[in-house]
């Protein structure tokens, strides 16, 4: 770690490496992870405890630094929550609300004591504005992102046919 070690204690250089290895931030130097870290808010999730809901106005992205997360949808038939799928450390959710202020596409619950991180689009919007580089790297990878959702998104619905 060199001036690092000597400058950030032991848990912010931990979540420095962990915030190195999420696939948004790649190709952001260890130095510009600190300001990216800066912009985030941390936050514990009690298990059961509801992070959103399905319609809930989007604001944040959330990275799982800890614990797992359950997304739901509600059937429109029963009106009840169904599991979408569970994000794991190191994974994220909610990117479309960096974009974007719209109704949530799905729930998300704690599915055990769970810490995130997130990323409020005006923190985004802050750190733009400060450190462009910081900001194409995040941009040019939630476009990288999306786009590889929505591709394999066609292919699953091509392959239906």
């Amino acid at each position: 770690m060199g001036i690092f070690s000597n400058i950030y204690d032991e848990g912010t250089l931990r979540k420095i490496e962990f915030l190195r290895r999420i696939r948004l931030f790649e190709g952001i130097s260890k130095k510009s992870l600190i300001h990216v870290l800066e912009s985030l808010q941390e936050r514990t999730y009690l298990k059961g405890e509801t992070i959103f809901a399905e319609g809930d106005i989007g604001r944040a992205l959330f990275i799982v630094f800890s614990g797992k997360i359950t997304l739901t949808k509600l059937n429109p038939e029963t009106g009840k929550a169904e599991p979408l799928a569970e994000v794991n450390p190191g994974e994220f959710f909610g990117e479309m609300a960096l974009l974007e202020e719209m109704p949530r596409s799905a729930g998300a619950a704690a599915a055990e004591e769970t810490q995130v991180f997130m990323l409020f689009k005006t923190k985004l919007e802050s750190l733009l504005f400060s450190y462009p580089r910081i900001g194409v790297v995040i941009a040019s990878q939630l476009a990288k992102i999306l786009s590889a959702r929505l591709r394999a998104k066609t292919d699953k619905a091509g392959s239906a046919d």
